[in-house]
């Protein structure tokens, strides 16, 4: 089966009330720890480009940062709510990541989160990226890391694929998990090399489970970043830039 997503072409989120997914104890943990890790990884620049920017969730992290900011996202209704908040501090874009309407090296920074796990051709989208971003330029995107601990233990209880061996993994229609090592793989030949990783996507679920841990869990990126060096949680931060 394959997912029927090329690029950001997918307007799955369209009509949909995404800023709804965001609530509850977990969620919003991961908001915070998503925005600490944004945040640190976004120094500053003269343009960047956030690649299916939503709502703009993630503006806050960056909007001050930048003299120039460009949000793509396909959903128009996600595109109204930043626009609505943001106005002429932004301009909006109803683009695929295949084929971004820039100009080649004209980008310092491209972040591009809660994406990649959804794209049919992940190289088109790193090999475009690299394309529109000046040399050196840095890339922040996260993926959803197959090889997580969670499902090595399902995979030794037997209940579950083999998420050692390389290779995208489907686990929906329009969900894709990748192996760290095929990352690494893709990123090179894109272009770029890897400056650091965070790992994400595993305190939430605790404290969805525990609702009371909210009150004591800090989101650190410092943490995230420790753990990143595993590479064995569900979502995997990277930060890279171009070669």
């Amino acid at each position: 089966m394959r997912p029927a997503v090329s690029g950001l072409s997918w307007k799955g989120y369209e009509g949909e009330d995404y800023e709804k997914f965001w609530t509850g104890p977990g969620k919003q943990f991961l908001d915070r720890l998503e925005r600490a890790i944004v945040s640190e990884a976004l120094t500053g620049g003269d343009s960047i480009v956030d690649v299916g920017a939503g709502f703009g969730r993630l503006a806050d992290c960056y909007m001050a940062k930048y003299r120039s900011v460009h949000m793509v996202e396909p959903a128009g209704n996600l595109r109204e709510i930043a626009q609505r908040k943001y106005g002429s501090a932004a301009s909006y874009h109803e683009a695929s990541v295949e084929a971004l309407p820039f100009e080649n090296e004209s980008i310092d920074a491209v972040l591009m989160v809660r994406v990649f796990h959804h794209l049919e051709n992940p190289e088109r989208g790193l090999r475009e990226i690299h394309r529109v971003l000046r040399r050196g330029g840095k890339l922040v995107f996260n993926y959803s890391n197959k090889r997580n601990i969670n499902r090595i233990g399902r995979y030794l209880l037997g209940r579950g694929k083999n998420p050692l061996t390389r290779g995208m993994e489907q686990y929906d229609p329009i969900l894709i998990g990748h192996h760290p090592g095929d990352v690494d793989d893709l990123l090179h030949d894109a272009g770029f090399e890897i400056e650091r990783e965070y790992a994400t996507g595993t305190a939430d679920k605790f404290i969805n489970l525990v609702p009371p841990l909210r009150y004591v869990a800090v989101p650190s990126s410092n943490v995230a970043r420790f753990f990143g060096s595993l590479r064995l949680a569900p979502a995997q931060f990277v930060i890279a830039k171009k070669r």
